[in-house]
């Protein structure tokens, strides 16, 4: 291993250790939710096997850890499963709603108030995707906690529509992520969009074996259940 993927691990190894929690987003509720494909001409619908529902489990987190009702850069991390039984995790970031700024992390103060994507894109089939969520209720879930979105969907399901962007193309929706009810404690589930990946849907090289260094060392500073990477939803 080179040294500087060394480091990546020992840095966020040690991150983790002192909060004694994931190096970022330390703080978050996990969810049952349900995923469903709708498009039968999208790509992530074809690579996942064709379009329908599938059980998910969802983590919604503040990735810096501010202080209560202080905004943050607002986190969705989402595992589905497919039909062979191999996972996928893909995380979502706020980004401004501009065509511009959608590029860009930006501070969210509420769960539903504007656009998430994965930033950085998936190759899908072949292809670049950008995939994103769509808030369908702007009202719901106000506030930067975690625990909006708890107190949110205890009262009721709460909707995103899910999209797709292919390289210089536009956005355009493919079907839904429900977050359906807040998952058991007792369920720890450790999320890595680089180990978690499948052949024909993958995040870009770009970064990608930074990312994976940073998420390992994550784990391993936070001690964190080695099941977990592989908690089906």
């Amino acid at each position: 291993m080179r040294r500087p993927q060394r480091w990546v691990i020992c840095l966020f190894g040690a991150l983790a250790r002192r909060r004694s929690a994931r190096a970022v987003h330390p703080r978050g509720v996990l969810l049952d939710a349900r995923v469903s494909l709708t498009d039968r001409e999208s790509l992530t619908a074809d690579a996942l096997g064709g379009t329908g529902e599938r059980p998910a489990v969802v983590r919604v987190s503040k990735s810096v850890g501010t202080p209560h009702g202080v905004p943050d850069l607002l986190g969705i991390a989402l595992r589905t499963a497919l039909a062979d039984g191999d996972l996928l995790d893909v995380l979502f970031a706020r980004v401004g709603r501009h065509r511009v700024t959608r590029a860009l992390l930006v501070p969210g103060a509420g769960w539903c108030r504007g656009p998430y994507t994965t930033v950085l894109p998936y190759v899908v089939a072949g292809r670049l995707v950008l995939l994103g969520l769509e808030p369908e209720e702007p009202g719901r879930a106000d506030g930067p906690d975690p625990s909006a979105v708890r107190e949110a969907v205890a009262r009721a399901p709460l909707g995103f529509a899910l999209t797709e962007q292919r390289l210089g193309g536009r956005r355009r929706p493919i079907g839904r992520l429900v977050l359906a009810s807040v998952a058991t404690e007792a369920t720890p589930v450790s999320f890595d969009p680089v180990l978690n990946a499948q052949p024909r849907i993958r995040p870009a090289r770009l970064l990608s074996g930074l990312r994976e260094r940073a998420y390992t060392g994550s784990r391993r500073g936070r001690d964190a259940d080695p099941r977990a990477l592989h908690r089906s939803p």
